[in-house]
């Protein structure tokens, strides 16, 4: 594992008068075996107990609660699992997923535009572009290859790779870090 990138984030907060903290960790990271460098960031939750001990109360992928106490990590959330040119994990298989050209998931309109980081409108458009220009495939074209031509159609990579760029500033570089020492 070659780690490229990575940030801490910590933040003690109160609700309904109890004392909580939040630990947050994001990194762009290349493991062994992965074609390419990804994003992640995930955090912990902690509730302090009436005798001072901090108890685990959440941990792993907890965007909500990560952007509740730290809206500004958005453009990190915003890439979890994405490469490091901010492309989703297998995004065009996905895309033909949530599009329910499988037969394993119907149409869904809102994970397909999670997934593909729109809103549900330019989902929905990017759908009907796919059903119009694609239609029935042929036996060569698979639907993910019709989702990779029409992201690219509509400009979807260069919009994923500013957006994994605003994340990238958000991290500290330890190449660059190293190669100064």
């Amino acid at each position: 594992m070659k780690q490229l990138a990575a940030k801490e984030w910590n933040k003690v907060f109160y609700k309904s008068e109890q004392k909580y903290r939040i630990q947050v960790r994001a990194e762009l990271v290349h493991r062994d075996g992965n074609s390419n460098a990804y994003f992640s960031i995930t955090g912990e939750v902690e509730r302090q107990a009436k005798n001072n001990r901090w108890m685990p109360l959440l941990s792993g992928c907890i965007h909500e609660e990560i952007l509740e106490q730290l809206p500004e990590l958005k453009p990190l959330v915003l890439v979890h699992l994405a490469n490091e040119n901010g492309v989703p994990m297998h995004a065009y298989q996905n895309a033909a997923y949530w599009a329910g050209q499988t037969k394993y998931q119907q149409f869904d309109i809102p994970n397909l535009a999670r997934l593909l980081r729109v809103d549900c409108q330019e989902a929905l458009e990017m759908f009907e572009y796919v059903e119009m220009y694609w239609g029935e495939l042929d036996a060569v074209t698979t639907p993910a290859m019709a989702w990779q031509d029409a992201c690219e159609n509509f400009g979807y990579p260069i919009r994923w790779k500013k957006q994994a760029d605003q994340a990238r500033k958000m991290l500290n570089q330890i190449e660059q870090l190293e190669e100064t020492k």
